[in-house]
């Protein structure tokens, strides 16, 4: 190659190395400097430059709170007021600003933005944005509105009326000074969206439009809406509210309506003096949330009664409803409600439950009246069949009876009456005998359970077989436990009703099983047990001389297994057994004379027979006496007229054959001769 042509060759590569490297050193400088702010840019008096885009968004919106809170000075008729943008929603477009700030020194395209770095390399000069705000012209002139209020005194009036002394009374047109608004408004905008220079507002010289007649007319149609009290009533729910001309009178008002050129007069109620009267009687207009019910008609069939929410009077309305009774002829008019609480349990839950049909009507019968014992007992059943009346069983819930009832006590209403306590039926001293009689209730509520087809989660049958109650498929109640238990295992609701009578009670479920059917079959007794004897205290029974008052009968083991048919044809079997203690032979015996390993068992001596004393010596008697535990006590002579008889016993009391204490005393009387 010729020399001058590599020579020409060798300066040309020079410049192109030259930009190589330029672009290679941009590249990198911009890699580096992704996602910040390039060169010198600022906002207001902030610098952005270096700045990430979320270091520049909070830089930004610290302008925006600057600028928010830089007063304006304005001032009103010689008063001066001072405006903080941020008072009338100044706001900055921080994201649009952000964007701006983020595009310095990226005007697209490799070559451009190449460009722009190499003319900057040495700082070059400072990009300013402009700030874009805005703010709300309305809350600005309501401003305006309020200071022109505090700031002129000799303001226009179109007149109204106004109350003094208990009078209507007129207030006339005036003309006066006023404030400009919109005039004043524009020279504060430009200040906000500017340099924030001090504002004189523009006043101006009004006229009223109204005319004395007119506020004397307006007078006149007040005073007839406020002459006799207005009646606000409802319907559905009946709820009448009276209001009477004295409120009326405190909450009349009027205010200006209407374009400038051709205001009105417009008279109103004000809410405040309404409501003021409204709210020491308002719990007798107002309403309580009422619960939807499920009730069951004499004919058993389920019925909903809609429940709905608390009804209250709906205050911000009131005023437009006095007014609508004040220019009525009857002077009446709606009562304005709106909804208040919900009610705890609403008619779409109650419809959800499914409650439809009767499954299932229990009933067991019982002795009726008879003595305080028996009286007593049938309390009890009508007291536990009141507190379990009406109870709903949610799908999937477990109903305990003991849980949903409590203890019975006293307190609650529940009396002693007979139960089972050990081996015999035993009243009134023990525990168990208040609310004695409930197993009467728990076995027809398990009967309901049993034949409605319904899980059964617990219950016990009771220890002695009870003639009046079927076999097995019968349950007893006590504290804490025995308890009878069933889970609802349908996909809707069970209702429970009760009912009872002087010899009756009844259980009767209704829900909707899927339309099962439920059989039962009961076997023979198996497994007898002979009856054994137990011994009864009785103090009236003499030693020695027991009585046999029940001849018992045998314990015995007997099953019972239901069977539920599902519609599907799915058949489903349970067996329970159950085994009976025999009933006892019951024998009567004084105290005394249980045996030590008998439940009553107590040390007690028995009583003694007191002997015949008679033609004893006084001291045989005495012996006689001290031999079985007795006290001797001479009684009063004996007046005898045979020698014979002189010295030994004529009488005693008690006689002979009388049963005493130890310890009890028996007075003798000795013969003594008496002449004749």
């Amino acid at each position: 190659m010729p020399k001058p042509l590599r020579l020409a060759l060798l300066i040309a590569a020079v410049p192109i190395a030259l930009w190589v490297w330029v672009g290679a050193v941009f590249a990198m400088d911009r890699a580096s400097d992704r996602g910040e702010v390039l060169g010198r840019v600022t906002v207001g008096d902030l610098s952005l430059g270096g700045l990430d885009e979320s270091e520049a968004l909070a830089a930004i919106r610290s302008v925006e709170a600057a600028l928010g809170a830089e007063p304006i000075l304005v001032t009103i008729e010689g008063t001066e007021f001072t405006l903080l943008p941020s008072q009338v929603g100044f706001d900055l477009d921080e994201e649009a600003l952000l964007a701006q700030a983020m595009q310095v020194g990226r005007p697209g395209g490799f070559l451009s933005d190449l460009n722009w770095w190499v003319r900057h390399l040495g700082g070059g000069g400072t990009h300013r944005l402009e700030i874009e705000g805005s703010y709300s012209r309305p809350a600005l002139e309501g401003l305006l509105s309020m200071w022109e209020g505090q700031a002129i005194n000799d303001p226009p009036q179109e007149g109204g009326i106004t109350v003094t002394g208990g009078e209507i009374a007129a207030v006339y047109p005036k003309a006066g000074t006023g404030l400009a608004l919109a005039a004043t408004a524009d020279l504060i905008e430009a200040e906000i969206l500017g340099q924030r220079q001090p504002v004189t507002a523009v006043t101006e010289f009004r006229t009223p439009s109204l005319q004395d007649a007119d506020i004397d007319l307006a007078v006149d149609r007040a005073r007839t809406l406020v002459s006799g009290p207005v009646t606000l009533a409802k319907i559905i729910p009946e709820i009448t509210l009276t209001i009477p001309p004295e409120v009326l009178l405190q909450s009349i008002a009027s205010r200006i309506t209407g374009p400038t050129d051709d205001p009105e007069v417009d008279l109103f109620f004000q809410v405040g003096p309404l409501v003021q009267y409204l709210n020491p009687i308002r719990a007798d207009v107002e309403t309580e949330p009422v619960d939807a019910q499920i009730v069951i008609r004499p004919d058993d069939v389920p019925l909903i009664l809609p429940g709905h929410n608390a009804l209250l009077v709906d205050d911000g309305h009131l005023p437009d409803s006095v007014m609508q009774a004040a220019t009525s002829v009857t002077r009446t008019a709606a009562l304005p409600t709106r909804d208040g609480t919900p009610p705890t349990f609403t008619t779409a839950e109650a419809e959800a439950l499914g409650i439809r049909n009767l499954l299932y009507t229990a009933t067991t019968f019982y002795p009726c009246c008879g003595d305080t014992k028996n009286r007593n007992r049938i309390i009890n059943i009508h007291r536990i069949a009141d507190e379990v009346n009406g109870a709903i069983v949610l799908p999937g819930e477990t109903f305990s009876l003991n849980e949903y009832v409590g203890r019975r006590t006293v307190e609650d209403g529940y009396r002693a009456a007979g139960a089972i306590v050990g081996p015999i039926v035993y009243c009134c001293d023990h525990p168990a005998n208040i609310g004695g009689g409930v197993s009467q209730f728990a076995t027809t509520l398990y009967n309901a359970i049993f034949w409605s087809g319904l899980e059964d989660i617990a219950h016990s049958p009771h220890s002695l077989y009870i003639k009046r109650y079927p076999m097995v498929r019968e349950a007893t109640l006590g504290w804490p436990t025995p308890d009878v238990v069933f889970r609802n295992d349908t996909e809707f609701g069970i209702y429970i009703k009760t009912e009872y009578t002087d010899d009756s009670v009844t259980v009767k479920f209704f829900g909707d099983n899927g339309g099962i059917v439920v059989e039962s079959e009961t076997s023979e007794k198996h497994n007898l047990v002979e009856p054994f004897e137990y011994l009864e205290p009785d103090p009236t029974v003499n030693p020695g001389e027991p009585q046999e008052t029940d001849d018992g009968e045998a314990g015995f083991t007997a099953d019972v297994t239901r069977t539920i048919t599902y519609p599907d044809g799915t058949v489903k079997t349970r067996k329970w057994t159950w085994t009976y203690d025999p009933h006892p032979i019951r024998i009567l015996v004084h105290p005394c004379e249980l045996p030590e390993d008998h439940v009553q068992y107590e040390p007690i001596p028995c009583p003694v027979k007191v002997p015949n004393l008679g033609n004893m010596t006084i001291a045989e008697a005495k012996a006689a006496l001290q031999t079985l535990g007795l006290v001797y006590a001479e009684g009063p002579p004996f007046e005898v007229n045979d020698p014979l008889m002189v010295g030994t016993v004529r009488a005693h009391s008690p006689g002979p054959d009388t049963w005493l204490e130890v310890g009890e005393t028996v007075t003798v009387r000795i013969g003594v001769l008496v002449e004749e």
